[in-house]
């Protein structure tokens, strides 16, 4: 089960949602496992996946490599599929977001990530489709300038069902010296503790009001 907010509501959604996780006073986890990397000297990792028992919770989550990598992996024209598997309690669905602060992106381009379940995709990464399809397809593909400090939402606002899911995450290094990057994997029980849904509604009425404005 997925539900993804409109893309007008999502920027407001997320600053929403960034309030309410403050009030919840969200535990920080040291970071998610990177279960799989296929680069193109092949594929590494333990499979390990990241397990959350207690929401809300905001992890980090990244990756750095020593070396530029060739874009080629799978002739995707991409250099690296990074993978970081997760699982959500069976007591609960859960609202997710994810953010990437280009201040610590440095020497990648073309950086992409998308959402799918890993229930029927064993291999990963998946370089194609999965199967299933994804519940946040590819997000549109991030070319920032070297140093620019922009906090940037890479999946929308999504609900989901308790199970396990991967956040794969594709780009190329182009640092002579290597590159890295660093984000933040958002997620909090619903339904939404008392203070958020009166929130959550009054976006609704926002959105409401600037649609009767452009009829």
């Amino acid at each position: 089960m997925s539900y993804k907010m409109p893309y007008k509501a999502h920027t407001f959604a997320v600053a929403v949602l960034a309030i309410g996780l403050a009030a919840l006073r969200v535990s920080s986890v040291s970071a998610a496992e990177l279960s799989y990397e296929q680069t193109a000297a092949g594929r590494t990792g333990s499979g390990k996946a990241t397990s959350y028992l207690s929401l809300p919770v905001s992890d980090t989550y990244g990756n750095s490599f020593n070396a530029p990598t060739p874009a080629q992996v799978g002739s995707t024209g991409f250099g690296f599929y990074d993978d970081f598997v997760f699982s959500i309690p069976a007591a609960a669905a859960d609202a997710i977001t994810s953010t990437i602060d280009f201040a610590n992106v440095l020497g990648i381009n073309n950086l992409q990530t998308r959402l799918y379940n890993f229930n029927g995709n064993p291999n990963l990464p998946v370089l194609g489709s999965p199967v299933g399809g994804a519940i946040d397809a590819w997000s549109d593909t991030f070319n920032l300038a070297p140093g620019t400090s922009q906090i940037v939402n890479v999946l929308p606002m999504t609900v989901l069902a308790a199970g396990t899911y991967v956040l794969e995450i594709r780009g190329n290094v182009v640092g002579t010296h290597g590159g890295s990057y660093s984000g933040n994997l958002n997620l909090v029980p619903t339904p939404l503790p008392a203070a958020l849904p009166l929130l959550l509604s009054g976006m609704g009425l926002l959105g409401w009001r600037a649609a009767r404005r452009r009829d």
